[in-house]
């Protein structure tokens, strides 16, 4: 080699971008090489040698050993590149393909790689085929990649492929150390506005990595590897931290199962910590994102699932206010048939917040909901089959409702009303043409208005007068009003059983309600409406029912049709009650008289207009030109006209087509006969695959709101007085948690939690979380504890 000059010592210009070529930093990390007569830093003197104008007298084929900074024993270094220059002189004029056939250094002092080489001729081969960055050339690639063996480039950006391999630290996380996550991707790029300055930004950059701390803890456990694959020495690592995690997961569960609040948490830790277990993620923040997890998860999997199985759905919705009474709320609910689950299974969807109450606003609402859980508009066209709500303006509406904005986007399915508020509408229908019942609505109402009232001194003689019955009257609620027959039961029923104390509170204070109660029209009439009550309350509690279908139903209604036919022609257990009341010792103190002030009901027709509109307003679909029962009971061979049915049934495979296109599935129509000769011979016969799949379908169209109206009980458990600072999203976390949620004893935290680690969320010994508040504990509180 010729003489290179005097000997100086430069140092790589700094990274930035405002570098210059004249710029020298006496700080620069790169490593110092020294020569005879010339010193260079080793990454500054590979760019030289590789360069574009590479001087003759340089051989390209020399491997530099990565040396530490301020290499100490400097003559030693120089003795070994003096004898290898002069092994290889020889080789002087051979290109870079003959690197392939040259012996690769061996210095004592270098240390092995982790990592097993390739072949140099291997590599050479690789960089030839690779986009390098647009300060380097092939020689400087490949010189670098030598160097560093970690390094790699992947469309002209560099890369760490041991930190791509093993990309998080396990149990050798430490604070404030971090795995680069653009090492890890592959995005380090040089920065600057020349070649030099280019140059220069990507030899600091490469320095800074290799001598890391993350970097270098990675490197520890490669090594640790040699005998085991990084996926397994992975594991191995996190399982102490994955197990910890599992704890936490099972706490917050727990607490979310129980409806309890996640500050609780907390506690819960701080035990665990005094019986020596460690534990990190103990604030109600880590909960509530660990919460949110589940909860999303949870969704995930199931609607995947629901997805996957092309699974028909009927979607249940419901408005109203939460606990603060400030935002207005829409809770979605959506019932499946599932091949591996005997009945529908009814599922809770989300909580929404609703900008404004308007049709357009919860349509919209709905559909973004819907699509965000996966169910795209075509899966609703193709699997969608019926829709129910309350009878409100806003979700039935026929010109602007909900309903009619989904039959634009989905003209097939099913629009159907919650039976139960239909139950009690009828009810008031019939009371509303009925003058005379206004008294005794009133009369209720009125002893409602009384004893709920903020009066201290009311609640204290309430107390005086009857306290074994005070919470019979404290029950006293409307009746007739927008409630279900249950809650008008409870009420006239509290009544009944106070009557005589109602009797001696107004003749002192109401003696206007004393006469009422006196009369004993009024009794009957009570004892009238109770038995009336009771029967409405026995088919709304039925139809409430998970188990109830339409055709359940159908049977139900006609069966409390029946009764109140029944009760039309003699009397009811109440009304039988009145003569043996009036003579006992309870009654004995009210002076019972037949006043005609107050009319007694018209009983006969009271009842006559209840069958009426129960006939008219649940027996009856005003959604088709022809009631939806008649092509359910194709399924239902109880109901089947026998005496007209001939083999082929030609009238009811007719109504199989339309069937089918209700259902939106394709009954077999072999299946169908022979359904119907089975069924003509024998009544205890099998049932084909897809009649059986049919029936699922016709169950899966709910046919009440009941559901939703157990959701926001729930909610107002979750969100009450105390938590009401809760966010709507957080409150359908808890609820779908919940409701969707096995068993804590059923439950498997594991999958969450590798998935939770696999969002690059903390673990529970990862000391890089938020910590818990410590509560003082001042001296004077310590001060008891020390006294002799």
């Amino acid at each position: 080699m010729g003489d290179p000059g005097p000997e100086i010592i430069e140092s790589a210009p700094p990274a930035g971008p405002e570098a210059s070529e004249s710029t020298t930093d006496e700080n620069e990390d790169d490593i110092q090489f020294v020569s005879e007569g010339s010193s260079r830093p080793v990454l500054e003197y590979i760019d030289l040698v590789c360069g574009d104008e590479e001087p003759s007298t340089y051989h390209s084929d020399i491997l530099f050993p990565k040396m530490p900074k301020r290499q100490g024993d400097v003559l030693h270094f120089l003795n070994v590149k003096k004898v290898k220059m002069e092994t290889e002189s020889n080789n002087r004029n051979k290109n870079h393909c003959g690197l392939s056939k040259s012996k690769k250094p061996n210095f004592e002092y270098i240390e092995q790689p982790i990592i097993e080489e390739k072949p140099s001729c291997s590599l050479k081969e690789e960089i030839d085929n690779l986009v390098l960055p647009d300060c380097w050339n092939e020689k400087q690639a490949f010189m670098f990649t030598e160097q560093y063996k970690w390094l790699e480039i992947k469309e002209g950006k560099l890369g760490c492929k041991d930190c791509s391999t093993v990309r998080h630290l396990g149990s050798k996380a430490e604070k404030h150390v971090h795995v680069s996550k653009e090492w890890i991707a592959y995005l380090v790029t040089p920065n600057g506005s020349n070649k030099t300055t280019r140059q220069a930004s990507l030899r600091k950059k490469i320095r800074e990595h290799d001598v890391s701390k993350a970097h270098g803890k990675i490197q520890d456990l490669l090594k640790e590897s040699v005998n085991d694959s990084i996926s397994n020495l992975v594991r191995k690592q996190n399982n102490k931290n994955i197990d910890a995690t599992i704890k936490v997961f099972n706490t917050v569960y727990s607490l979310v199962k129980h409806n309890r609040p996640l500050s609780d948490i907390e506690g819960a830790i701080e035990l665990r910590e005094k019986n020596g277990e460690v534990n990190c993620l103990n604030t109600r923040y880590s909960a509530t994102r660990i919460a949110e997890h589940i909860a999303k998860e949870m969704k995930m999997k199931i609607f995947k699932n629901i997805i996957e199985e092309n699974a028909k759905i009927c979607i249940i919705i419901d408005e109203a206010s939460t606990v603060s009474q400030k935002k207005s709320t829409l809770v979605i609910y959506l019932q499946c048939t599932v091949q591996s689950a005997p009945a529908p299974v009814m599922l809770f969807v989300a909580l929404k917040e609703l900008v404004s109450t308007t049709a357009e606003c919860i349509f919209n609402t709905l559909l973004t909901t819907l699509n965000d859980c996966g169910f795209t508009n075509e899966y609703l066209k193709a699997n969608l089959i019926a829709f129910c709500s309350d009878g409100a303006s806003t979700m039935l509406g026929r010109k602007s409702g909900v309903a009619t904005k989904l039959l634009e986007y989905f003209p097939e399915i099913i629009i159907w009303n919650c039976l139960n508020h239909r139950l009690q509408l009828s009810l008031d229908d019939s009371i509303s043409e009925i003058k005379q019942i206004n008294h005794f609505k009133i009369f209720l109402d009125k002893i409602y208005s009384i004893y709920h009232q903020p009066n201290k001194n009311q609640t204290k003689l309430l107390g005086t007068i009857a306290k074994e019955l005070e919470i019979e009257i404290i029950k006293i609620g409307r009746v007739m009003g927008p409630r279900w027959a249950a809650c008008s039961l409870q009420a006239a029923t509290a009544v009944w059983r106070a009557y005589p104390v109602l009797y001696m509170h107004f003749s002192h204070s109401y003696s206007g309600l004393a006469k009422r109660l006196a009369n004993i029209n009024f009794l009957q009439d009570l004892a009238l409406m109770i038995d009336i009550l009771e029967e409405f309350s026995l088919l709304s509690t039925a139809l409430q029912s998970r188990s109830t279908n339409i055709q359940k139903a159908q049977k139900l209604i006609k069966r409390t049709i029946r009764t109140l036919e029944n009760l039309k022609i003699g009397i009811g257990k109440y009304e039988s009650q009145i003569e043996d009341l009036i003579k006992s010792d309870k009654f004995k103190d009210i002076p019972f008289n037949k006043s005609n002030k107050f009319n007694a009901l018209p009983r006969n027709m009271l009842l006559e207009n209840i069958i009426q509109h129960m006939n008219l307003r649940l027996l009856s679909d005003r959604n088709h030109d022809e009631s939806i029962f008649n092509y359910f009971d194709l399924l239902e061979p109880s109901t089947w006209p026998y005496e007209e049915i001939t083999s082929p049934w030609i009238a009811g495979e007719k109504k199989l087509f339309h069937l089918c296109e209700i259902l939106k599935y394709e009954i077999s129509l072999n299946d169908f006969r022979e359904f119907v000769n089975n069924n003509i011979k024998s009544n205890n016969v099998s049932i084909p695959t897809t009649i059986q799949k049919a029936k699922k379908i016709v169950s899966t169209i709910a046919i009440n709101s009941a559901e939703a109206e157990r959701g926001f009980n729930l909610m107002n458990i979750i969100c009450t007085r105390v938590r009401n600072s809760l966010t709507i999203d957080h409150i359908s976390d808890l609820m779908t948690i919940n409701l969707l949620g096995k068993e804590l004893a059923d439950w498997d935290a594991t999958p969450f939690v590798k998935s939770w680690s696999n969002c690059n969320h903390r673990l529970a010994t990862d000391t890089r979380v938020r910590q818990k508040s410590t509560k003082a504990f001042y001296e004077n509180q310590l001060a008891i504890w020390n006294l002799q």
